[in-house]
């Protein structure tokens, strides 16, 4: 998958942060403080350096073809709003695991739900991927709402599932499957 493909819905574009964008990347993380508890690389001092760092390992990930990261634009402005990704990509299984944040400012709208509905629908008929997992903070309960509305079933809490800020964390998992 070449870094340049991108996603289009109705009031959402969705493509790979540029490095010329890493200011507003870092200020979309530090002007979100919700995310804080969740994504331990998220914090308010986010920096333009730890930005620019993030989207070149998003899109080495991409030319390895290892995790997509697409960054979130609204169609009318062109504001980056969030991101969506397929991470952990386990060919082996046939399957990969997603996740999502909004900025501060544009949740609640249903951007979060039309974006990540857009990457699934891509896993599974681009990728042809048979499985994708989200996994939740078992306190996240946004997060639990939006992978329930988008199609997820909730399979049960997995102990140490995760980490966060290097120590193990519980996660709640979220199945999508294509119908």
């Amino acid at each position: 998958m070449t870094p340049d493909h991108r996603l289009v819905t109705p009031r959402l574009k969705l493509r790979m942060i540029t490095a010329d964008e890493s200011a507003i990347f870092a200020q979309a993380i530090q002007s979100s403080p919700s995310l804080y508890p969740w994504l331990d690389w998220c914090h308010t001092g986010f920096s333009q350096d730890e930005a620019s760092d993030f989207i070149m390992h998003t899109r080495l990930n991409w030319v390895k073809n290892t995790a997509y990261g697409f960054g979130i634009y609204t169609q009318k402005k062109g504001e980056l709003i969030g991101m969506v990704a397929l991470t952990d990509v386990a060919l082996t299984f046939n399957m990969g695991t997603i996740g999502y944040w909004i900025c501060d400012q544009f949740q609640h709208k249903g951007y979060g739900k039309e974006a990540t509905l857009a990457l699934i629908d891509f896993c599974f008929s681009t990728l042809q991927l048979t499985r994708l997992e989200c996994i939740c903070d078992p306190d996240n309960v946004d997060s639990h709402y939006l992978a329930e509305s988008c199609g997820g079933l909730k399979e049960g809490l997995a102990r140490n599932r995760y980490l966060y800020d290097g120590k193990p964390k519980d996660g709640i998992v979220y199945s999508f499957i294509p119908e």
